[in-house]
């Protein structure tokens, strides 16, 4: 009897392609895998493959009106995947491929209506993480494939949080280590001629402003969760932890007024005047390490049964966006 998942684990730098040919032939026979990207875990199937494609939104109960990204090993095979490729798109895929950015553009019909929520337009990027390229690279198809865990839940950055979300849902697991990058891609639409960012990530507008100067954040009101959408991760309530999540401007003033509830845990940008009687996180003052732990943390303060994760307010500015991002969601 086949135990599910098989977990491969392979070196996150060099993988050993034997290792991973298994997981590509299971790509190829319309499997599930779920493989580390430099963002977080993502769940995988063939893109062009309608039926493995449904599985994905059986496995993460994830609705229709959220669309999927598209992933490729190479520049030139985007276009398999898309109708057009501008110049923009050329020189931000030659600035920031292989890494954490989506772009969306028109869809070819080869490209099934399940993978881009009906609409006429796809995202698509090429992963940094050495593992899924060479996965990809190996199964001879592009990959579709969201965050590797039930809908709005925290995204996985390590294997075990794969199993532990979706356990049998999932045919195999590609174990490459902890993610790096730890938040998901930025999304950035070419569509009509007009650079507009989707979802905030880790590449920010301002290093999108050096290649495409007039790209614009797009409006952050909330969408209506009936209605297709451009692209993942906007959904009100989304990343969220069991625990409640709350947002503070002022640690120490809180723990004063809360007399340090012990059934909270408590995420900080420095050491807290006062000890609380939870958990305390240091997560410093530096965006890309605070992203990088940023799922990990949530997910390890979930399985210590805290009740409450007071999340001190991060500073502003692009390059904490992202993490703004997800925490405003995470809280709803």
């Amino acid at each position: 009897m086949t135990i599910r998942p098989n977990i491969i684990r392979v070196d996150a730098d060099q993988p050993d392609k034997a290792k991973l040919e298994p997981a590509a032939e299971a790509l190829r026979a319309g499997e599930l895998v779920a493989m580390p990207t430099e963002t977080v875990y993502g769940l995988g199937a063939n893109a062009l493959d309608e039926d493995a494609v449904a599985k994905i939104f059986a496995a993460k109960e994830r609705p229709p009106t959220n669309p999927l990204i598209v992933h490729v090993a190479a520049i030139d095979d985007v276009h398999a995947i898309v109708a057009e490729w501008p110049n923009e798109a050329q020189l931000l895929a030659k600035t920031f491929w292989p890494g954490p950015l989506t772009l969306v553009l028109p869809k070819k019909n080869t490209v099934p209506d399940t993978v881009t929520a009906g609409l006429d337009t796809v995202g698509v990027r090429m992963p940094a993480h050495p593992v899924a390229r060479e996965l990809i690279r190996l199964a001879g198809v592009p990959v579709a494939a969201p965050s590797a865990n039930r809908y709005t839940e925290v995204s996985p950055t390590r294997a075990e949080h794969v199993v532990q979300s979706l356990g049998e849902a999932v045919d195999v697991v590609v174990d490459g280590g902890p993610t790096q990058v730890g938040v998901e891609s930025t999304v950035l639409s070419l569509v009509g001629g007009r650079a507009e960012i989707l979802r905030p990530g880790m590449v920010t507008g301002e290093q999108i402003a050096v290649v495409v100067p007039d790209v614009v954040y797009a409006s952050d009101a909330p969408v209506d969760e009936q209605l297709s959408r451009p692209s993942p991760g906007l959904a009100r309530k989304h990343y969220s932890p069991n625990a409640q999540l709350r947002v503070v401007d002022d640690v120490d003033t809180l723990l004063a007024l809360s007399g340090a509830d012990e059934g909270a845990a408590w995420l900080v940008l420095e050491a807290p005047a006062a000890q609380p009687r939870g958990p305390v996180v240091i997560m410093g003052r530096e965006p890309s390490a605070y992203a990088e732990k940023l799922y990990a943390v949530l997910r390890d303060l979930d399985r210590q049964g805290v009740d409450t994760i007071v999340v001190e307010r991060p500073p502003e500015g692009d390059a904490w966006r992202a993490i703004h991002d997800r925490l405003t969601r995470a809280a709803q």
